[in-house]
């Protein structure tokens, strides 16, 4: 009796991996994957960057206090930490470096909201008196505790964290 048709062999499937050729949905969660880590390794290193720069900033306020507790002199004392206040306000208002009294005051409030500044603020005019006379571990406290909050990346931003009012006409 004739073959009703072709002899057909048993299909052989090749070996593939498991893990390879990846589906293009796999590379597309890779590729995500490798985005999202480039994104936080960036966001560490710009963190750890501006603690740097912060802590940076105020080695110069502790050397200040080390050398007045070495030697007393109050206004060497007070003359290091008014610049390094004006210049950490001149990094968040640079029109704040013209201001004097009242208008100082309200500045460094401004900046840090949350800080009693009548010491600090009082430095610029303890500079001009013959006999300095201040509680250096106070001023530092508080100048310390200035630039921390003053030196605040969410402070960096003008209206971070405030509700903004819209005015009905």
């Amino acid at each position: 009796m004739p073959d009703q048709g072709p002899r057909l062999r048993d299909v052989h499937v090749p070996h593939v991996s498991a893990w390879w050729p990846l589906a293009p949905g796999w590379w597309v969660l890779a590729a995500l994957l490798l985005i999202v880590v480039a994104v936080l390794i960036l966001a560490w290193r710009r963190r750890a960057a501006w603690h740097r720069y912060v802590d940076g900033t105020l080695q110069e306020l502790r050397d200040a206090s080390r050398r007045h507790a070495q030697d007393g002199d109050a206004a060497a004392f007070a003359t290091t930490v008014s610049q390094l206040i004006r210049r950490v306000a001149r990094t968040r208002d640079p029109r704040s470096v013209t201001l004097r009294g009242a208008a100082w005051r309200d500045a460094l409030a401004s900046m840090a909201p949350r800080q009693d500044v009548t010491r600090i603020a009082e430095l610029d005019v303890a500079l001009y008196r013959p006999a300095v006379s201040l509680d250096a571990s106070v001023v530092a406290r508080d100048a310390e505790a200035w630039v921390r909050q003053a030196m605040r990346r969410d402070a960096q931003r003008p209206h971070a964290g405030r509700a903004k009012t819209h005015v009905g006409a």
